[in-house]
């Protein structure tokens, strides 16, 4: 059994809790949106990266193919078309939009794409008919890999031209996953007859990564050259790792299953990936790591009840400001993807359940810390999920409820109290009902109220 390694403690300056000051103390810290679908007939989709602007890419069902995405950080869907051939998909984003992915014939040969300005720039290949771009990064530097005449390589594709990443030894094949704002670039090196091996390309020089027992891959790497990914732990388990000055470090919580992987590393070193039976696709939970938590499934954080009992399965990319680019499926149809912006709220009022919390009778909901003279909107709802806050970026706040309904609103008083009165229809006896309250014009929230009545 391999050593477990404790993270050092000079990281806790790097690795902080998530979100916005304030949020880490919530019981549901995070709201989640399902996004625009290409076709609602067809709606299987997946997220695959998000850029520090909160824009997310990936692929969606058109029908018959599937097709890049963008999904601007205000709202909708674009459909980015194909390079060549049925169907594409975006895998990388930067600041400046620039797209990458890979576009071609579902099993025939394929093409890495650069998209930008409404244009797919065609990235070539190392010589044989497959490349496929993973990621961008700010100074527009794409890795992925490349099929040649004889093998698999990773590439870095800049300046208009692309050239090969060399594994540990020539005879190996190569894959880059991942590229820092500083050119570190992760993935692995092949050999033959054997498992991968968890590497990074530095200044055109390869370095192996510590490993356990067994084969690894390195998925993502943030700017401090932290690198996540995944290794094999014990006999067939593999196990969320990362890498950081040198030493590997398991990031694994046993109690929620038996493998994990981590794809996707921010700067303040939230870690997010899957988690459960990795032999199984459809038992998978999608997980956020911190330094103070640890691993926990985006489905505990995220409000309870959400529509059509999704549930988060893969998280794919983390930006700094928390946001994951995320998927997951409904109950009953595991085999169509739902995409996700899972987004960090910061709750600054305080909302108190409803009193006496009984249906049939006048209850009082009351919220502290608010602005004096604000006016404060109490909202509820039956399902959690995520709405957006008129006037507000996603980055500064959302609500947690999914279409809420407005019971009333008060002005805060000059302690910042606003309180209202309704009646509880009988109707609502044992039923759970989710409640918030917002400030429009500043943004702000309280925390998310569930409360079953008597």
């Amino acid at each position: 059994m391999p050593r477990i390694a404790t993270l050092p403690l000079c990281l806790t300056g790097v690795m902080t809790i998530f979100g916005p000051a304030g949020a880490g103390a919530q019981q549901y810290p995070y709201a989640v949106f399902d996004l625009q679908v290409l076709n609602p007939e067809a709606p299987h989709s997946a997220t695959r990266a998000i850029a520090q602007n909160g824009c997310v890419v990936g692929g969606s069902d058109t029908g018959p193919e599937l097709h890049a995405v963008l999904w601007p950080a205000f709202g909708g869907a674009v459909d980015l078309g194909t390079l060549s051939g049925d169907d594409s998909e975006a895998r990388g984003v930067n600041g400046a939009v620039d797209i990458v992915g890979s576009s071609g014939d579902t099993f025939g040969p394929r093409r890495a794409f650069l998209y930008r300005d409404g244009h797919m720039i065609d990235l070539g290949t190392l010589g044989g008919v497959v490349s496929v771009a993973n990621d961008i990064n700010e100074s527009s530097q794409i890795v992925g890999y490349s099929t040649t005449e004889v093998t698999t390589l990773a590439f870095v594709w800049e300046g208009g031209a692309m050239r090969a990443l060399r594994g540990l030894d020539e005879s190996q094949s190569t894959q880059a996953f991942a590229i820092n704002n500083a050119g570190r670039v992760v993935g692995y090196s092949w050999p033959p007859q054997s498992g991968h091996i968890a590497v990074y390309w530095e200044n055109e020089q390869i370095v192996e990564l510590p490993r356990w027992i067994g084969p690894s891959d390195a998925f993502a790497v943030n700017d401090l050259g932290h690198i996540v990914g995944q290794a094999e732990y014990s006999a067939s388990k593999y196990h969320a790792a990362a890498w950081v000055d040198g030493q590997i470090y398991d990031l694994h919580r046993a109690s929620l299953g038996r493998d994990s992987s981590a794809w996707g590393i921010n700067n303040v070193g939230q870690v997010v990936g899957w988690l459960g039976d990795g032999r199984t696709l459809f038992v998978r939970q999608a997980f956020l790591w911190e330094q103070q938590g640890g691993m926990r499934t985006l489905d505990s954080l995220a409000p309870p009840r959400l529509r059509k009992n999704w549930s988060i399965t893969m998280a794919h990319d983390i930006n700094d400001a928390g946001q994951i680019a995320a998927y997951g499926v409904e109950a009953g149809h595991p085999l169509i993807l739902v995409p996700f912006l899972v987004s960090p709220v910061n709750p600054t009022m305080e909302m108190a359940a409803p009193s006496p919390g009984v249906a049939g009778t006048s209850n009082t909901i009351s919220i502290t810390g608010a602005t004096p003279g604000a006016r404060v909107v109490f909202l509820y709802s039956r399902r959690g999920g995520g709405t957006r806050i008129p006037g507000c970026d996603l980055q500064q706040n959302a609500l947690q409820l999914d279409q809420p309904t407005v019971i009333g609103s008060a002005i805060a008083d000059a302690n910042g109290v606003a309180t209202i009165t309704r009646n509880v229809p009988l109707i609502a006896r044992g039923q759970t009902i989710l409640f918030q309250a917002v400030v429009q014009n500043e943004c702000a929230i309280s925390q998310l109220v569930v409360h079953e009545f008597e």
